[in-house]
């Protein structure tokens, strides 16, 4: 059973996400309503400035996700490079980093190390192993280093998932866009067999729509 400090603490992260929940639906409302995005971004970032805790890096996400709709790149690096030195063992921040390179930047070379900063921490933490190397798979299927893709598709494969960490469920979509002769075939054959194609899989070089890791 959880102490109760931890009980306590579990409260205020519940608390903290719903405020900053609902704050995104509305500014969302907002926005589908025309409200300027330039508009919303600024009260966003007047509400960032005075948020502490879990409530802060909650508003750091939605912030983020604002700026990048709003095609904002480098405030969008500024906002990121500030959560990265602030949480030193948060997982999410690194990703986004490495996604808007490869994303919106088209530069994956400088993805690489920003994702591997991500493996580090989620290696460290136990969080988002799967999510970071899926994203690692898909900037070395972008740069064909079929070596190093072969050896991530490994790592995903072998992966013990831990129960009750978050994390993402198989995924194949940088595996069905690789060129033949890309991924070593005996990885490929394994991999097919790890998670099987779907109806369902598309050929996006974007994350498939999220779904719950297994527990193994």
């Amino acid at each position: 059973m959880p102490d109760k400090q931890e009980q306590q603490r579990g409260e205020r992260q519940k608390a903290a996400f719903a405020a900053v929940d609902a704050l995104e639906k509305l500014w969302l409302r907002q926005l589908r309503q025309r409200r300027s995005i330039d508009e919303i971004i600024d009260e966003i970032r007047l509400r960032f400035r005075e948020a502490h805790g879990e409530q802060r890096r909650w508003l750091a996400g939605v912030y983020v996700s604002f700026l990048i709709r709003a095609k904002r790149e480098p405030e969008t690096l500024q906002v990121v490079d500030a959560m990265i030195d602030e949480l030193p063992d948060d997982v999410r921040f690194p990703i986004r980093k490495a996604f808007l390179y490869h994303y919106m930047l088209d530069d994956s070379e400088k993805a690489l190390p920003c994702i591997d900063l991500a493996l580090r921490r989620a290696y460290r933490s136990g969080l988002f192993r799967r999510e970071a190397l899926g994203v690692k798979a898909r900037i070395l299927l972008e740069l064909r280093r079929g070596e190093e893709l072969s050896d991530v598709l490994e790592q995903i494969m072998s992966m013990q998932m831990i129960k009750g960490v978050a994390d993402v469920g198989r995924e194949r979509d940088f595996v069905d866009r690789a060129p033949p002769g890309l991924i070593s075939e005996d990885v490929l054959r394994r991999y097919n067999e790890f998670r099987p194609k779907r109806p369902s899989d598309g050929m996006e070089d974007m994350p498939p729509e999220w779904e719950p890791p297994e527990w193994e």
